[in-house]
């Protein structure tokens, strides 16, 4: 597996290096560190001398970094851009066939506040790769399972195959989350299809089911993720319309993701 994974030289950046590190050692495969700036300056003359500058600071902070938290004698190594940090993710990650985005969410005051309008909200609208996003309270080896969030309106196949690519290996178990707002037949029906198609589709998971009757998504979401603090939240993300329901300032998101899970969204 190929992570890419954002810092700002920031402690959060630091989480996010640790939950990568973890995944790394259940899956094989690399790291690579991302730094990227954007230099202001007021005159031409002095651009040369600004990035210089800030490069060598950044390659002794990345060599650091690597020399004193790769105790485990992964495969990591680094990269510095000159550009805006979501274009300079985005570019990156397409460029070196990245498998996963591992980055911080850059505080603890929920999801909707640290997302919107952030950096991390900004490489998750806008690249193809999974983004897994790790609050600053997380932590890797106090990860008890997956729960796995699905609307029930044509899942994509390949999105799921995606996640059971990139999670199976950690070896936990899922659990297969539907905020159910009105008890329709027909979502009854959607979901023992669903679990009809993922029991065929990989017999060797253990697969737990939650179809969880709530009026209000986020709710619904806040009241299950209060009972399961440890787990690895994956969202599939279809279009824009998802997102700006997800992270409605008419929602209660912040409450919702009170608990800091971390978050991993796959572009479907």
């Amino acid at each position: 597996m190929k992570i890419l994974v954002p810092t700002d030289l920031s402690e959060n950046a630091d989480v996010a290096l640790e939950f990568a590190k973890g995944l790394v050692m259940k899956t094989g495969g690399e790291i690579m560190l991302l730094f990227s700036y954007y230099a202001v300056y007021d005159f031409a003359a002095q651009a040369t001398q600004i990035i210089h500058q800030i490069e060598k600071d950044a390659k002794k902070y990345l060599k650091k970094a690597i020399k004193e938290k790769n105790t485990e004698g992964l495969k990591m190594d680094y990269l510095i851009v000159q550009g805006t940090v979501s274009t300079a993710i985005n570019t990156a990650a397409r460029e070196m066939k990245s498998d996963l985005i591992v980055m911080g969410t850059q505080g603890a005051s929920g999801i909707k506040k640290v997302l919107l309008g952030s950096n991390t909200a900004d490489v998750i609208k806008e690249t193809k790769t999974p983004v897994l996003a790790i609050p600053n309270s997380a932590r890797f080896d106090r990860l008890k399972d997956i729960t796995v969030a699905v609307e029930l309106k044509k899942e994509d196949p390949k999105a799921i195959e995606k996640l059971i690519e990139l999670t199976s290996p950690l070896g936990l178990p899922y659990e297969v989350l539907h905020i159910d707002k009105g008890g329709n037949f027909d979502t009854e029906i959607s979901f023992k299809g669903f679990k009809s198609h993922l029991t065929e589709t990989f017999p060797h998971l253990h697969f737990d089911y939650f179809n969880q009757k709530d009026e209000n998504f986020n709710k619904g979401l806040e009241k299950f993720l209060n009972d399961h603090p440890d787990t690895l939240l994956v969202m599939f993300s279809k279009s824009r319309s998802f997102f700006e329901q997800l992270f409605s300032k008419s929602h209660t998101v912040e409450t919702a993701y009170h608990t800091h899970v971390p978050l991993m969204v796959i572009k479907s």
